[in-house]
């Protein structure tokens, strides 16, 4: 069994980034000007940052990772808009799909990569979520002719723990009764990813495809993966190479 990181593994978190972001932040426009406020694009932009570092706090402190309502009322709160609990459900619907308004790229060759490794390996996905909950990336998946590739899923709003939580793991191995020792997991961060897998006794890849000079030092107290890989391509052939 195979299992995969979704941000910075399968697609680059930046892509139309600013295209969510954007889409966000006019939602949260819609709501404010209802109550005669009219936040600054600096405003909104602080609140997205206060609630960012509170879900890092959650995410590495507690192996959790807040649901994107929780997100959405944290903004809410330190905007001061009272908003309705219907515009709060309008609102974190809104948040949701906006990965539809600005779809990140898919990292490139995954397609061709995921088909062949397939055909050796069952393949799920473990990935910690944000504004964009499983479901959503689920749909995502499908739009791009990636979902027929995975067989299980471990995304953290439902399972209500993030990497490297051993949870995270044990799901997609049970769901696919998989040995953890012949088992890898392919991920861009130390922390959560490798952590994780070699915790569990499973071999893991550390993707570099999208990494970037901070992200490299913020990891380097943590445990070394098996390889290091920065294409797709790569990583067929070093699994494929390992059965």
């Amino acid at each position: 069994m195979v299992s995969v990181d979704f941000w910075d593994t399968l697609v680059r978190a930046e892509s139309n980034g600013e295209k969510r972001t954007e889409a966000r932040m006019n939602a949260i426009r819609t709501v404010s000007r209802r109550y005669g406020i009219e936040p600054t694009d600096e405003a909104i932009r602080n609140a997205r940052e206060h609630v960012s570092r509170a879900f890092d706090e959650e995410w590495f402190g507690r192996q959790r990772t807040m649901t994107t309502r929780e997100l959405v009322q944290g903004m809410l709160g330190l905007l001061a808009i009272s908003a309705k609990p219907a515009e709060v459900d309008d609102l974190t619907e809104a948040f949701r799909e906006s990965l539809f308004l600005g779809p990140p790229e898919p990292a490139p060759g995954v397609n061709e990569a995921l088909a062949n490794i397939s055909l050796y390996y069952r393949l799920t996905i473990i990935s910690d979520t944000m504004f964009s909950p499983g479901s959503v990336i689920r749909r995502y998946l499908d739009q791009m002719d990636l979902l027929q590739y995975f067989d299980a899923f471990a995304f953290s709003d439902e399972l209500g723990v993030s990497k490297p939580h051993r949870k995270a793991f044990e799901a997609v191995l049970r769901e696919t009764g998989a040995d953890a020792g012949r088992s890898w997991h392919v991920g861009d961060m130390l922390k959560t990813d490798i952590t994780g897998a070699k915790t569990m006794g499973m071999k893991a890849i550390l993707f570099t495809g999208f990494a970037d000079e901070k992200k490299s030092v913020d990891n380097s107290t943590y445990i070394t993966p098996d390889y290091e890989c920065k294409s797709w391509e790569n990583m067929a052939d070093i699994l494929i190479s390992e059965v």
